[in-house]
């Protein structure tokens, strides 16, 4: 009997688990949102507050909205897998009127930038090191103050 349910229990840990983070997909209408017509305190009365805002602004000195929702199944200790990804997109003008709205399904794949910065200054060596600061250093600021 003890076997048993100690078998269950191991066989229970390797159920997977799904969870679903963010908005409820089916309650956010994309043709709710009226362009050129709705603003950023409409949107937020809709919709309600988004998941995420752009840091920097994305059109013409305004904002991007997003909207996301996510559904994951993980299995003990492994990385979850995304079952479901919908991000809803709503680009706003400087005024905070919407411009634009566009909707992802999936994940998508960001591609990392390569470029690298070149800075100048100072280089170090192992002789600059040891021998850079021969002379510097004079007896007069060692001696103590009167």
């Amino acid at each position: 009997m003890g076997i048993a349910i100690l078998a269950l229990a191991l066989l229970s840990g390797c159920s997977p688990r799904i969870d679903s983070r963010g908005y409820n997909i089916e309650t956010i209408n994309a043709a709710q949102v009226n362009v050129g017509v709705d603003t950023q305190k409409t949107i937020q009365e809709r919709l309600g507050s988004p998941s995420t805002v752009s840091a920097f602004p994305t059109t013409q000195q305004g904002q991007s909205w997003y909207y996301i929702s996510k559904k994951t199944s993980a299995t003990s200790f492994y990385n979850p897998e995304t079952l479901e990804q919908h991000v809803l997109v709503i680009d706003f003008n400087s005024q905070g009127i919407v411009q634009n709205v566009k909707r992802f399904e999936g994940e998508h794949q960001i591609e990392c930038v390569n470029r690298k910065t070149e800075t100048s200054g100072y280089e170090s060596s192992l002789l600059r090191d040891v021998f850079g600061n021969f002379g510097r250093y004079s007896g007069a600021s060692t001696k103590p103050r009167q």
